[in-house]
């Protein structure tokens, strides 16, 4: 009896002191818009999906949080959120968490969730012209999302840059009526608003080629990683394994997204 009460007592004490055991829920945060697919008001987005479909391989609860994008990027920095769905890889980014790969700041593109697809909108009459390396013509700055990959890389090619605005949809009717002359935003999402949207589609349109296209992976907070490192290891692999399921592609499909991941 009293060896049963002293395991007991030790296998408490090892839970309390193994956070990678202790740990059975899984906090992570996404931007706050929708963005078809991934974030949906009135169905659950791929975001959701791959939470769901993801648990019963961890044994874990996940918890998803919609939050304004800089503050889930800083809710991760700071411990708060345990990871951020969808984040493409900027070398500064690697002070808020860890990638996936062999170093925390060198990502294994195997280990992504999806290719994200940007391109320019711009205004039917605006006079812009891109080549994939260099915009011309612009008299005024590119509306973009705030704290976007895209953003860095407008400034990177001397592209002044118009981050007031974070709702895509916001964006282009704004380009519409010419308050701005040109946006970067995610394919999927724009091209649907365009579809769906005929009185966008006859004064916006998609210049070419892609303006970038880029890995967007589940980040790993620094607090988390170091905790549990096993864990961290577990998490990426059972959502890179959740993304080739046939569950998982089924409800892309059922969405209309056919984009390869």
């Amino acid at each position: 009896m009293k060896l049963t009460v002293l395991a007991r007592c030790l296998g408490l004490l090892v839970l309390a002191s193994n956070p990678a055991w202790a740990t059975d829920t899984l906090r992570l945060c996404h931007e706050d818009n929708e963005a078809y697919p991934w974030i949906l008001d009135k169905q659950p987005g791929l975001y959701g999906t791959l939470a769901k479909l993801a648990e019963p391989r961890l044994s874990m609860h996940i918890v998803v949080s919609r939050l304004p994008w800089k503050r889930c990027l800083a809710s991760v920095g700071n411990g708060s959120q345990d990871g951020v769905l969808g984040a493409g890889y900027l070398p500064e980014r690697c002070a808020i968490g860890v990638y996936p790969g062999k170093s925390g700041c060198e990502p294994n593109a195997d280990l992504r969730l999806y290719i994200d697809r940007f391109a320019l909108y711009r205004h039917l009459e605006a006079k812009l012209s891109w080549d994939g390396k260099r915009l011309l013509g612009n008299s005024r700055p590119v509306a973009v999302q705030p704290g976007f990959v895209a953003a860095r890389l407008l400034k990177d090619i001397g592209v002044a840059t118009d981050e007031t605005e974070k709702d895509p949809a916001q964006m282009l009717r704004k380009i519409s009526v010419n308050m701005n002359e040109a946006a970067v935003i995610q394919t999927a999402i724009a091209d649907r608003l365009l579809r769906e949207t005929p009185g966008l589609a006859i004064y916006v349109e998609r210049m070419t080629p892609v303006f970038v296209e880029y890995p967007a992976y589940l980040m790993l907070s620094h607090q988390f990683v170091s905790a549990n490192p096993g864990r961290a290891q577990r998490v990426w692999q059972a959502f890179v394994e959740t993304r080739d399921s046939n569950a998982y592609q089924a409800s892309k499909a059922a969405l209309g997204f056919n984009e390869a991941d």
